[in-house]
């Protein structure tokens, strides 16, 4: 009994970090924190949201970040200029962020 209490609070414990440890997208001077295939996040560099959330920053209404870890994430299948496979994460049924859609 007491390894079955045991395993579950790890389980809680490490489902709960992995929530904080997500990486969203967010600029220097935003007050919302994005998700990697948001038509909004624009020039915004990749943090976790344990930062996003200490610096003060929401979530975009539109993408909704704190949504994330319940829908399945492919990378995207598109090219960047320079011929390499894009780094975004999408939600997308075709597979393509918003950049290459």
């Amino acid at each position: 009994m007491k390894k079955v209490i045991f395993i579950t609070t790890l389980l809680i414990f490490g489902f709960a970090l992995h929530g904080l440890g997500q990486t969203v997208y967010s600029s220097a001077k935003g007050e919302k924190y994005h998700t990697a295939d948001c038509r909004l996040s624009g020039d915004a560099g990749p943090l976790t949201m344990a930062e996003a959330k200490k610096a003060g920053k929401g979530a975009c209404e539109i993408c909704k970040p704190n949504d994330l870890g319940k829908a399945k994430l492919n990378q995207c299948t598109g090219k960047t200029a320079d011929g390499t496979r894009c780094k975004r994460k999408t939600a997308n049924k075709n597979k393509k962020c918003f950049q290459h859609q």
